[in-house]
């Protein structure tokens, strides 16, 4: 793959003796939709989370479209510290819990990184949190509290606060597993048209239907390393690893 927006080349995580990660290779192609599926406990919110050093990793590197988020080159803290910040600030995260100000109104919470990373005025941020609000079907909530939101309008609204700041990757970790079961389409759907705008995103989820019918390409994880990845086509109709056969019975039932 030729330039792809993000690589990870040996990337491994312990917590203590604990190792989580164990040499994860993985290229995502620009414009594309990886989806990461696996049993719980298999590694893969800590491999996001290791992309943009919400973790940092035990050893292995992480590009950002070309440019590693460590350096050797980097002498100082403030040179590493500043190299992660830029490279962060290109990179959006969506979690399970939707971490919104409880205090601030829909348009406020997707105005904050407006005003405190990229120094807005006030009038500009609310313009284009606005703008975004609308974008995820939430034109009409802009001044509600996240306790008069559903669980699926405050998921909206991360994905809105997180868009805002024009990332070039998203990263999806499991955004859809803290919401009752008739939300969870309205933000699949947002994150459908995410994928059909051509935004790179890499999404952890055990949503199959998601995974099978928008990912350009699925990885499957178990026990801190990538099992098997290809086409949904291969995975789902076609996987040639037996751990890869017993995850997918079990979740499809079939």
């Amino acid at each position: 793959m030729a330039d792809p927006m993000v690589r990870i080349e040996g990337l491994g995580k312990h917590f203590g003796t604990h190792e989580v990660l164990r040499g994860i290779d993985l290229d995502v192609e620009k414009g594309s939709t990886v989806a990461i599926i696996g049993p719980s406990g298999s590694g893969k919110s800590t491999l996001l989370r290791c992309i943009n050093h919400l973790e940092v990793p035990t050893v292995g590197t992480v590009e950002i479209d070309g440019q590693p988020l460590t350096s050797s080159a980097d002498r100082t803290r403030w040179q590493r510290e500043r190299r992660l910040n830029v490279l962060r600030s290109q990179v959006g995260m969506v979690f399970q819990r939707f971490n919104l100000f409880p205090h601030r109104s829909a348009v406020q919470n997707v105005m904050e990184g407006l005003i405190s990373v990229r120094h807005l005025r006030p009038d500009e941020a609310r313009e284009q949190a606005k703008a975004m609000l609308e974008r995820v079907g939430l034109g009409n909530k802009l001044d509600s509290y996240p306790s008069q939101l559903s669980g699926g309008q405050q998921q909206r609204v991360a994905i809105a606060r997180a868009l805002v700041m024009q990332p070039k990757v998203m990263l999806f970790d499991e955004a859809t597993s803290a919401l009752d079961p008739e939300l969870v389409e309205d933000v699949l759907m947002v994150m459908r048209d995410l994928a059909s705008q051509g935004l790179t995103m890499i999404v952890v989820t055990h949503e199959m239907g998601f995974a099978r019918d928008v990912a350009k390409s699925v990885v499957f994880m178990d026990g801190g390393v990538i099992v098997e990845q290809g086409p949904p086509d291969s995975i789902f109709v076609a996987p040639t690893h037996e751990r890869t056969k017993m995850f997918l019975k079990k979740v499809l039932h079939r």
